[in-house]
């Protein structure tokens, strides 16, 4: 038996003005996350250690959290999408702004960002689903 499910890659039946705020977000949190890390840095130089996972937890939870809104005020079973296609902005963010540093540090931040927006979605779906199955119940 096969299960009729669409590929996250495929953008054919999602809402382009949700998929532009997924992007739209992800730039700016990320704009918004690596600035308040700038600041934490000129401010606490020597006190502030792990910028790394910082920066790659900072980057998956901000992902994961815009795709999961996202997924779930879209209702329209693409979460997944949002959720990849709106993380490849905090991506290229990213590797614009920690290339200098280090290419691995970059590429790692980079991803965490990815792999954020895809929990997130799955998340948003998931959760949509379930509020559904309960309505239907009651």
């Amino acid at each position: 038996m096969q299960q009729n499910r669409t590929s996250p890659f495929d953008i054919r039946g999602t809402k382009v003005l949700y998929l532009l705020l997924a992007v739209i977000a992800n730039v700016a949190f990320a704009l918004a996350f690596f600035s308040f890390v700038d600041w934490l840095l000129l401010n606490y130089g020597e006190a502030v250690t792990g910028v790394d996972t910082t920066l790659m937890l900072g980057l998956f939870m901000g992902a994961l959290l815009i795709a999961f809104l996202i997924s779930f005020l879209a209702k329209d079973g693409r979460g997944i999408t949002y959720g990849l296609f709106g993380s490849l902005g905090g991506l290229v963010l990213a590797l614009i702004r920690v290339w200098n540093s280090s290419i691995l540090l970059a590429i790692l931040v980079g991803l965490m960002s990815v792999m954020g927006g895809y929990n997130g979605g799955l998340l948003g779906e998931n959760f949509r689903r379930n509020q559904q199955r309960r309505k239907k119940k009651q």
